[in-house]
């Protein structure tokens, strides 16, 4: 595997495809987002704690094990130059394992699982899948703890239907996601049952010696392909990988929160079930932002009209052998520069001031921009963006990094366009300017 590592930011720990092979979940992802917050000197704070903010410090909350506010408290007064903020989600469409997760039929141990989110679920058969997760149990003390687990090798795996068995599959083929879906983890006349309870214990038992078999209280956990991100094209121009929407959004904007050279008040925000629709206690939709940014700002409404969010989330590129699917005006190419997404319905929050602003930025530091308008007749997705500038009431731009096979098991985007994304989001964050008008 080539690392990308982009030339002139210096990184904090781990490259983009690092960090994406290390983030099989959001409970992954937002602990490698701390791990390199800590290497770069941000203090770690508790939600239940008394804050003693110091100006010139950088700081981050977790909630959940997952959605993480990172802040840097510049010198400079939010009543006079308003926040910088930068939002993305970690999680990603996967299948995601049932309570009772273990089943038996036809020769087979099968596991049971739930799909989470749009996920294009005929991209998950005839993979190697592990499970990785959160795991709560109880410690030889009988004290309840949580611990991250990640089986890292192939346990389980969805077979595609014989062609014989099905003749017109290349032609239509129904997949139904409560029968087709549940993965086969074990033969049961060669192998009897799953150890996959076993093979978690053990990881637990790296930390916690003597544990039972009745230790595992619960659990979140999914399945994940275990084919590493690769960088590929004939000139290395792409980086192909699960869960690029929208880890490649959360590390653009890590590498930008640390290596911005500015006095601002500056913010990421990284939130959970944004593909699920961000209604939960830690998603865009719950007030944890909001609540980190009055203990930290006191929200004065003059500091909110002197702001400016970025929601940074994976965009649509034109498929080649799709373009119908796309507004021929509005069709974006991988590595051609990131992509400032528009929905007049307000799917997207992006406005032509926030398109201005972010030219003012961009073309200084030779930063091309493209743009994405659903066609009429196909619907657009969404972002935390329209749930965010309605919760806070701040300018909003939508923008991101175009990408195919969106939702895909594995994704692709371009190497360039990751890029200039980090630099765009560190030169936002940097900037002295907020907008055009108060």
């Amino acid at each position: 595997m080539n690392s990308f590592v982009p030339a002139g930011i210096g990184l904090e720990g781990e490259s983009l495809d690092e960090f994406l092979l290390n983030s099989p979940t959001p409970y992954h992802a937002s602990r490698s987002i701390a791990d390199a917050l800590d290497r770069a000197g941000f203090i770690c704070l508790e939600e239940t704690d008394e804050w003693k903010i110091k100006p010139g410090k950088n700081y981050y909350v977790t909630r959940n094990d997952t959605s993480i506010v990172a802040f840097r408290n510049g010198q400079n007064s939010p009543l006079n130059t308003g926040l910088r903020l930068i939002g993305a989600h970690l999680d990603s469409p996967c299948l995601k394992l049932n309570p009772n997760p273990f089943f038996q039929g036809h020769g087979y141990e099968r596991i049971n699982i739930e799909v989470y989110g749009s996920a294009l679920v005929r991209t998950w058969f005839d993979r190697d899948l592990s499970i990785a997760g959160r795991v709560f149990y109880r410690d030889v003390k009988g004290k309840v703890r949580s611990q991250l687990v990640d089986l890292a090798n192939p346990v389980a795996y969805i077979p595609s239907i014989a062609i014989h068995l099905e003749r017109d599959a290349n032609i239509h083929q129904e997949i139904n996601s409560q029968q087709h879906l549940n993965p086969i983890c074990t033969s049961i006349g060669a192998d009897g049952e799953s150890d996959i309870y076993e093979l978690i214990l053990e990881q637990l038992e790296e930390v916690d010696l003597k544990l039972g078999t009745s230790a595992i209280q619960g659990f979140d956990l999914s399945l994940y392909d275990i084919n590493p991100p690769e960088i590929s094209g004939a000139n290395e121009g792409f980086v192909t990988s699960a869960r690029i929407d929208n880890l490649l959004s959360c590390h653009a904007g890590l590498q930008a929160i640390i290596n911005a050279e500015t006095d601002n008040f500056c913010v990421l925000v990284c939130n959970d079930h944004e593909e699920v629709g961000s209604v939960s206690d830690s998603g865009a939709q719950s007030p944890f932002l909001t609540s980190v940014l009055e203990r930290t700002t006191g929200l004065d409404p003059r500091i909110i009209r002197r702001s400016v969010l970025v929601s940074a989330d994976g965009a649509h590129g034109i498929h080649p052998n799709y373009p119908d699917k796309h507004d021929e005006q509005h069709a974006p190419v991988l590595n051609e520069g990131p992509v400032v997404k528009f929905n007049s319905n307000q799917r997207y929050a992006t406005t032509g001031e926030m398109v201005t602003y972010l030219k003012s930025l961009c073309e200084p530091i030779g930063i091309p921009l493209q743009f994405f308008v659903s066609r009429n007749n196909i619907p657009c997705g969404s972002t935390i963006g329209p749930i965010t500038a309605s919760e806070l009431g701040v300018k909003t731009v939508d923008i991101g990094v175009a990408q195919l096979a969106m939702h895909s098991i594995r994704e692709i985007a371009g190497v360039h366009d990751a890029y200039n994304f980090q630099r765009l989001l560190t030169a936002f964050l940097s900037s002295d300017s907020t907008g055009i008008t108060d």
